[in-house]
């Protein structure tokens, strides 16, 4: 089913949009949820949580893109619950991205990371829509290369080309706007 008609049925108050939205993006929100959590019983409650949320969500909010909206959402429900459970087990796959944008976290570094998140997004916004995607769903959704490879339909090697591509392309737009790397 097309995303506007489940958003259709959201705003219709029709409960035949929690049995579509499964059906089209619930492998994709166990894996979100699975890639933080790492435990089948989170996971599934995760899922379930992650349901409600998007029934409690739409109206009023009108997502321009389900798949982002719910993403989003399972994200966000899986880290309230690694926390809640006091769980520290998430993959830092942020190493990856660490040479490009450092850590910082005296009163100086935390004024660069806001401008550095500003530029981030402005890049994104300029890539190509599955590439900001992967970019997305590695460091944001915190997901596997083979998992997101298997979204896509690419090789675990084509995802990591991607992102190191990707990578290289923000590092030199970083640059050319003045941000040291």
């Amino acid at each position: 089913m097309e995303d506007n008609r489940i958003i259709s049925l959201y705003n219709e108050r029709n409960e035949n949009a929690i049995t579509e939205t499964k059906d089209k993006y619930g492998k994709l929100v166990r894996k979100v949820s699975y890639e933080i959590l790492r435990n089948d019983e989170d996971t599934e409650e995760c899922e379930n949580t992650t349901y409600l949320s998007t029934w409690n969500a739409i109206p009023p909010s009108v997502p321009k893109s389900l798949c982002a909206f719910i993403c989003k959402i399972a994200r966000n429900t899986a880290i309230d619950l690694l926390r809640k459970l006091s769980r520290h087990r998430v993959e830092n796959i942020y190493d990856e991205l660490e040479e490009i944008i450092g850590d910082n976290s005296d009163p100086q570094g935390v004024l660069e990371d806001r401008m550095l998140t500003t530029f981030i997004d402005s890049y994104l916004s300029s890539i190509k829509s599955r590439n900001r995607q992967i970019f997305l769903m590695r460091y944001y959704c915190n997901m596997s290369m083979k998992a997101i490879g298997d979204c896509f339909g690419l090789s675990e090697n084509a995802v990591r080309a991607q992102l190191m591509r990707t990578r290289e392309g923000l590092r030199a737009y970083l640059s050319e706007n003045g941000i040291e790397v």
